[in-house]
């Protein structure tokens, strides 16, 4: 079992690393090129001069996306044996994050076709507020994560509590967009409570589970 659970979560953690890895392709690299802030009519020129890069990154953004799924389901898989409704709830909330963040591209695909800058405009607030409002759901769905592992002998009981801090900075960024009108997606508080995700990824790649004392 202890075999079995270690090559369950390396894979987890290498997927996990894809998807730390593949989605800086989409939201830093391609859409900092392309998307132009508060200026729909230059951010469409912009991507149908570099429609190539545009569409490299929407490949790079469904990719991303695929192993984020993938690794829940790594989870599930390690975690099931703990609570497995704690492991459907935090499946759950992977795939509604993800469907709702799906949306948000469709609508930024949409409007990098239309004529009307008015409407494209209107697109690209929408992918925007659609891409916060999933600041929900990835804060969200490493609680219940957090509380498999709390629950559990498998991983660190402080990395879960390194997790709860990370559903505090997801939330933080949230509650910061929707209320206070401030990006704090780069704030260095924000980014260091967030570290919890790297912590865990990196567990899992090099230790896997821990040694139960009681096998």
């Amino acid at each position: 079992m202890l075999e079995e659970n270690k090559k369950t979560a390396q894979i987890a953690g290498i997927w996990w690393l894809l998807f730390i890895l593949i989605g800086p392709i989409s939201y830093l690299i391609v859409d900092g090129k392309l998307l132009v802030l508060d200026d729909a009519a230059a951010t469409v020129r912009s991507i149908n001069s570099n429609m190539a890069l545009f569409w490299a990154g929407v490949v790079a953004f469904l990719a991303g996306y695929a192993c984020f799924i993938l690794l829940a389901k790594a989870l599930c898989r390690l975690f099931k044996s703990v609570d497995s409704k704690l492991t459907k709830v935090m499946m759950g909330l992977v795939i509604a994050g993800t469907a709702l963040v799906l949306v948000g591209k469709i609508a930024e695909i949409t409007a990098a076709n239309v004529s009307n800058i008015e409407y494209a405009a209107r697109l690209f607030d929408l992918r925007t507020n659609i891409e916060m409002a999933g600041e929900l759901f990835w804060g969200l769905w490493l609680l219940p994560l957090a509380l498999l592992i709390l629950k559990s002998n498998l991983i660190p009981k402080v990395i879960g509590v390194a997790l709860l801090l990370n559903v505090v900075a997801h939330l933080a960024i949230f509650v910061g967009f929707f209320i206070g009108g401030v990006i704090l997606d780069t704030n260095p508080a924000v980014l260091l409570l967030g570290m919890g995700e790297l912590v865990m990824t990196l567990w899992l790649l090099i230790i896997g589970v821990k040694k139960d004392k009681e096998s």
